[in-house]
């Protein structure tokens, strides 16, 4: 495997640092996941937001395939400079407008944010008039666990509510009804901050509960619908089954107990980040000095 000639290397310094952070958190993750519940392997994704190309080519080097990013044009930029056995995870606020330019991105492997009917809908055009993908791009749906009017995400499901009339059923028979193009996998939270750094070691995360609950009770629904059991939806990883991601940084290892399938770590592995503002005035740096 040959280094991109665009993307310059990291310092020994700093592959050596990437790489035990990497190699730390992997083994967490197989620690944490061996009291699971989900019975499978669980992904971790690292996190590269703010991060530059040079970070990311150490932990790919280094066997990591998985990567997370916030902003659409991090990621294009990112995507365009960086090897195509990268699998990229969006994982920011999902705007329909933007569906055409993340369509185009061909190894693009998941979409962890949809919370609409209109998203799903503007995803599925714009895939189906691309050239870059053959297979249907997988999608997870955001829950908002929390309730915090700060974070995107459809309401969770409670037993004593109509799950056919829930905005989260609705969309999600949209997408496997309508969207041939788009593999609806299963749930995604970010849930509390709050929650996540002050939680005892021993007590459950409400969040991570809450997503739980809601996945059974969906799955429990899909089975018995007709338009469901006509169409391919969960994951063929985990036996047709639907997936949750959730645990960050400050969680993952309580978020692996509660049984999720997918973990963003970025802090973990790449350390703080800078501020956008600091980011910007780099590359402009880095610009005007090349």
């Amino acid at each position: 495997m040959t280094i991109p000639m665009s993307v310059p290397k990291a310092s020994n310094e700093r592959a050596q640092e990437l790489r035990e952070n990497l190699q730390e958190i992997r083994q967490r993750v197989q620690d944490a996941s061996a009291s699971s519940s989900s019975g499978t392997r669980p992904k971790l994704v690292a996190v590269s937001k703010y991060k530059p190309s040079s970070d990311i080519m150490v932990c790919y080097e280094d066997g990591q395939l998985d990567f997370g990013e916030n902003y659409v044009q991090e990621l294009v930029d990112k995507a365009k400079e960086l090897p195509l056995e990268i699998r990229w995870h969006f994982i920011g606020t999902l705007q329909s407008n933007k569906a055409k330019v993340l369509a185009g991105i061909p190894n693009l492997h998941t979409i962890q944010t949809l919370s609409s009917v209109k998203a799903a809908t503007a995803l599925n055009k714009a895939l189906a008039s691309s050239t870059s993908r053959t297979s249907p791009l997988n999608v997870l749906v955001q829950v908002n666990t929390s309730g915090e009017d700060a974070k995107s995400g459809l309401s969770p499901l409670s037993s004593s509510s109509s799950i056919a009339e829930s905005d989260l059923a609705k969309l999600v028979k949209h997408v496997i009804a309508n969207c041939p193009h788009l593999q609806f996998q299963g749930l995604m939270t970010i849930g509390s901050l709050e929650l996540s750094l002050h939680a005892s070691e021993t007590e459950k995360n409400a969040d991570f509960e809450k997503l739980r609950e809601t996945r059974d009770l969906l799955q429990e629904w899909l089975r018995g619908e007709e338009f469901a059991a006509k169409a391919q939806w969960g994951s063929a990883e985990h036996g047709g089954n639907l997936v949750m991601s959730m645990g960050m940084s400050s969680d993952f290892e309580a978020a692996l107990k509660a049984g999720s399938d997918i973990v963003r770590v970025g802090t973990g592995i790449f350390g703080q980040r800078k501020m956008k503002e600091e980011v910007k005035a780099e590359r402009v740096k880095t610009a005007v000095t090349v």
